[in-house]
């Protein structure tokens, strides 16, 4: 066989132009999320949208969940940082980061400072409406990231340090 009969069957990407983006499916005997960017409250944001299965090769509902979050999407990201700096910090209303440069002690940041602090990297969206945020965390805790879990309902269930 040529390298061209390798090749001739290879399905081609899938794309999806919407108001808010493009989103493409690169390879679709295999993955199973569209990806794209939006804008976001201070900045870009990667976005996954989950097809819709049962043989359909459509995210039309992790879609319809996007443009949800994207119509309030300085709210979603104020209660998503704010419920993470709440999360993280100790009883004394601060939050303990790790340091990056090696001096084996750690330092401490207001909620407030915390939240200036995290940019939004992507987001991950599912057509069940479960939705995954993470966030960068600017070095405060050497290379890791935080990660949300909320439900398009706007109930947040957890945060944790990712990476």
């Amino acid at each position: 066989m040529s390298i061209w009969g390798l090749f001739k069957g290879k399905p081609e990407p899938l794309v999806i132009h919407d108001a808010l983006g493009t989103f493409t499916l690169e390879h679709p005997q295999k993955d199973s999320f569209y990806e794209g960017e939006i804008q976001w409250p201070g900045g870009e944001a990667m976005v996954d949208l989950e097809i819709d299965g049962g043989g359909s090769m459509t995210a039309d509902a992790a879609r319809r969940h996007l443009h949800s979050i994207a119509a309030e999407s300085a709210a979603w990201d104020k209660q998503i940082r704010e419920y993470a700096a709440g999360d993280m910090a100790g009883s004394d209303g601060n939050i303990e980061i790790w340091e990056d440069d090696g001096a084996g002690g750690g330092s401490s940041l207001t909620k407030e400072a915390f939240i200036r602090r995290i940019s939004i990297g992507f987001i991950r969206i599912q057509a069940d409406g479960t939705i995954f945020f993470y966030y960068d965390l600017d070095g405060m805790f050497t290379d890791h990231g935080l990660g949300v879990y909320a439900d398009i309902s706007g109930d947040i269930s957890s945060s944790e340090i990712c990476g």
